[in-house]
């Protein structure tokens, strides 16, 4: 096929170590008003070396919002001897049984400015606004009281990893 003067092709995605976690946030009720930048962690998972954690942020990252959206993140949680390139996907499951999953993800579609640079402890990615709280409790995310995050994460492997040095 010929390509279209124009088009552009996405760029391939790079080789990672992926690792999948399922994070079950119970009593969803009682964490509603503890203020925005106050988050719950999920325990610690080790990709590649490297550990990561989940932040839900019940009221928000920031106060800005006014406590209407749910912040998610992926946090880089233990020293990075190098700078960490990865990809990310972050998803909240319907539990209604109507399959209306939101998942936000980089594995699909690399991102234009490539993988993600993670450089201290303490480096995110994710989203401020990743979903509006009466969604969230209107839409079927919720059941007894429980929220379920999925989240990935792919560290990219490096050209000497790819050479076995």
């Amino acid at each position: 096929m010929d390509k279209v003067i124009g088009e552009s092709t996405p760029p391939p995605i790079p080789e990672t170590v992926k690792v999948s976690q399922e994070f079950q946030i119970t009593s969803y009720s009682s964490l509603n008003g503890i203020g925005s930048g106050k988050y719950l962690a999920s325990d610690r998972f080790a990709v590649d070396g490297h550990d990561f954690a989940v932040y839900f942020y019940p009221d928000g990252k920031n106060a800005d919002d006014g406590g209407a959206y749910v912040s998610i993140f992926i946090v880089l949680v233990s020293e990075a001897s190098k700078n960490v390139k990865a990809l990310f996907e972050l998803g909240v499951l319907d539990q209604s049984g109507n399959q209306k999953h939101i998942v936000h993800s980089h594995f699909h579609t690399m991102p234009e400015c490539g993988p993600y640079m993670l450089t201290c402890s303490g480096s995110m990615w994710g989203y401020k606004r990743f979903l509006k709280k009466t969604d969230l409790e209107t839409l079927g995310y919720l059941k007894d009281d429980c929220l379920i995050v999925n989240c990935s994460v792919g560290v990219v492997r490096s050209e000497d990893t790819h050479r076995g040095t």
